[in-house]
């Protein structure tokens, strides 16, 4: 090559050069025509468009920012930018079902949906600006948007207590609870209702067979045929006990382990031998055991089995056991033994002590142990021998491996601590940190979590966790608690945000509080927001009832509500207990909005209960729903003992506004005018059982002596 030539470019390089110029133009104008079609910039665009068929257009275009939105809340370590696409999240006015996504306005809820976004509720990666990648799983981000049906798991991570907005996440944790989940797992908030029954003298209360039956079916009733005739669960009354993978060889173990504890001895049954005598007499003696079963409302707490044609069902509560072969179950001795004392066998049971006579107590146990009682409830168990040295050390073996003493109490036996995985972080973890195993379900959080649950050994062979059988609608529920777990707070930031749950501070003492445990008050009624929700809250029973009627309802508890299945048990409470707990509701049980001494009954006239009584029956027609006499409605209390029941100033505040005594009531708030409010007050003073109106309005207005 001439020295001429050497600084010439030749034709081919020319022709690759200016294809590589080419190249490199195209690579480089890729991002901004990408960025240019982006999918946020045509739903902004949309958006106005969409605006300006409105009529508020103005209102609405005046709050529209063209480019990227994002809300920052770096306490939260939260970036979002959902609102990019859904413009029209805080609209009021495009909250209708006719304005199309993502331009409809979110639905009205506590939160301000513009400070706080939208993953803080529907997770989903915030940062994104593409739809699959804010919506989905991606390689780079494992949190998806959260179903709607699950989205009060969100809640969750910052309410620990329970909130009326969100009934499902309720549930959840009231099933975590009552199934004793945390008997082996660590789980955020959670603490179990009750152990299962203190089994170190079982061998005492149950015969091995029974026992046999029991681990092989725990179910409510079941056919000789192996049918679950009732699935009590179904019946949300299902037993806490779950189905374990027990084969007969090791069910034979467990029961030949467990009926050696009889550690515990059972005294004599201690009858009056002059009231067996005399009882013993009578032809109809389960007659009268089951009407003294019926009058002390036993099925207030337990369900019996009853069937009407070809479809049996529970009736009754599910606060205990259901009692339908209770009879064929128990040792007649441990049954009475059980009923003077339940603590002394079980010390965390839920059975009040009720005062029993002789001649009670052995009428409702001869009822149980010769009615309520199915002979051939065994009749499908194997012929079980005195238990061998090798059954039982199979049986304690296995008692620990599937985790009984987790729920189970036996005398020297220590429980394993953490046999369970911990679950307190299990609604943050990603998809990554799951064990599918070979299972055949979608790579995802909910999906695992329900797998586990239903079916445990999809995901894990070597599962140890027993299968539970759930409704979709409890599944959901527990699945909605489980996901509202995110172990806590990272930061102290983020611990302001988190309210927690409300610590039971109601623990009375002194001779109300020997009382008040030993019957179990709390088991049915709520004091100071503690305690449970069959029967009325009675935080402010004392500002609500006159002394002298809650005596006497303890004595005799009466129906207020006839329509109502479940009734106040008859406890057979002594003068001074009633007392007792009477002056204690007097004196404690308070309403700050009811001022008892500033009413004075002279106040109220025959005058005013018969204008009264107008209102009552025509004006407002309180009689649709209340009853006085055999006259009137069921929905609200029975009113014909009003006048010796309530006080006046409740009455008068009840009138003026309910929610304020009783928060989510069904008793309408009336605009009533004062003379309105002490007309209706004086009629319903009048209200007492065997008295006429007209004789009782007469004492009301001398003084309301009585």
């Amino acid at each position: 090559m001439t020295v001429e030539k050497m600084g010439e470019i030749s034709t081919r390089l020319r022709a690759t050069f200016a294809l590589a110029s080419v190249a490199f133009v195209v690579v480089l104008a890729v991002s901004p025509v990408r960025d240019f079609f982006q999918t946020w910039k045509r739903y902004e665009k949309d958006y106005v468009s969409y605006a300006q068929t409105r009529p508020d257009t103005k209102r609405l275009l005046a709050d529209f920012h063209p480019g990227i939105d994002q809300i920052w809340l770096p306490e939260m370590r939260v970036l979002d930018r959902c609102t990019t696409c859904h413009q029209g999240i805080s609209q009021a006015s495009l909250s209708d079902a006719s304005v199309p996504q993502p331009f409809r306005a979110h639905p009205a809820v506590p939160h301000d949906v513009k400070k706080w976004g939208c993953v803080i509720c529907h997770r989903g990666q915030g940062p994104a600006t593409e739809t699959s990648e804010a919506h989905e799983t991606t390689l780079a981000w494992e949190q998806p948007l959260l179903p709607i049906r699950f989205i009060q798991a969100s809640c969750g991570v910052c309410h620990r207590a329970d909130l009326p907005q969100t009934p499902k996440l309720n549930r959840g944790r009231q099933l975590l609870s009552e199934l004793n989940c945390a008997g082996c797992h660590h789980l955020q908030d959670i603490e179990p209702a009750m152990l299962g029954p203190d089994l170190s003298n079982v061998g005492k209360k149950l015969t091995r067979q029974w026992i046999y039956k029991w681990l092989k079916e725990p179910h409510t009733i079941v056919d000789s045929s192996g049918n679950t005739v009732v699935d009590g669960y179904e019946m949300e009354e299902e037993p806490r006990m779950p189905q374990f993978r027990l084969t007969d060889q090791e069910i034979k173990a467990l029961s030949a382990y467990l009926t050696t504890f009889k550690g515990q001895a059972i005294e004599p049954s201690k009858f009056d031998q002059s009231v067996v005598a005399s009882l013993q007499k009578s032809a109809d003696l389960a007659d009268q055991g089951e009407v003294r079963f019926r009058q002390m409302f036993c099925t207030t707490c337990h369900s019996l089995a009853v069937t009407q044609g070809d479809e049996t069902k529970l009736i009754g509560g599910d606060i205990g056991p259901e009692l339908t072969k209770v009879g064929s179950k128990v040792n007649p001795d441990w049954l009475v033994a059980w009923l003077r004392d339940p603590q002394s066998y079980l010390p965390h049971a839920l059975m009040p002590r009720y005062r029993w006579s002789d001649q009670d107590l052995y009428k409702v146990t001869q009822y149980i142990n010769t009615r309520l009682t199915d002979p051939d409830l065994l009749s499908n168990v194997p012929p079980l021998e005195e238990p061998t040295p090798d059954e039982i050390r199979l049986g304690q073996r296995l008692f620990l491996e599937k985790g009984c003493a987790s729920c189970h109490v036996i005398q020297g036996l220590t429980p394993q601590k953490d046999f369970g995985p911990d679950l307190a972080i299990l609604g943050s973890k990603n998809v990554s940190q799951l064990e599918f195993g070979n299972s055949n379900i979608p790579r995802n959080l909910i999906s695992y979590i329900q797998a586990k649950i239903t079916n445990p050994l999809s995901v894990n062979p070597a599962a140890r966790m027993p299968q539970y059988r759930l409704t979709p609608t409890d599944l959901d529920a527990i699945t909605i608690a489980l996901l509202s777990m995110n172990g806590g707070p990272v930061n102290s930031s983020l611990a302001r945000l988190v309210v927690p749950r409300a610590q039971g501070a109601f623990h009375p003492a002194g001779a109300f509080g020997e009382l008040y445990d030993r019957y179990k008050c709390a088991v049915c009624h709520r004091f100071n927001g503690e305690g449970g929700n069959l029967a009325p809250d009675l935080s402010f029973e004392g500002s609500r009832a006159q002394p002298q009627w809650i005596t006497g309802f303890l004595k005799n508890p009466e129906t207020l509500r006839p329509t109502l299945i479940f009734r106040m048990p008859q406890f057979n409470i002594t003068d001074q207990e009633a007392s007792v707990i009477a002056d204690y509701l007097g004196m404690v049980t308070q309403s700050p909005a009811v001022k008892l001494s500033a009413i004075d009954q002279k106040q109220f006239t025959p005058q005013m209960a018969e204008i009264g009584k107008q209102l009552y029956e025509v004006k407002y027609q309180c009689n649709a729903c209340h009853t006085i006499g055999s006259a009137g409605g069921y929905v609200g209390p029975n009113l014909s003992n009003a006048g010796n029941w309530l006080n006046a100033a409740w009455i008068e505040e009840w009138l003026r506004d309910p929610q304020v005594l009783v928060p989510g009531t069904i008793e309408p708030r009336r605009s009533l005018t004062d003379q309105e409010v002490q007309a209706l007050t004086a009629y319903v003073l009048t209200l007492k059982k065997g008295q006429p109106t007209s004789t009782t309005a007469a004492t009301t207005a001398r003084g309301g002596e009585q």
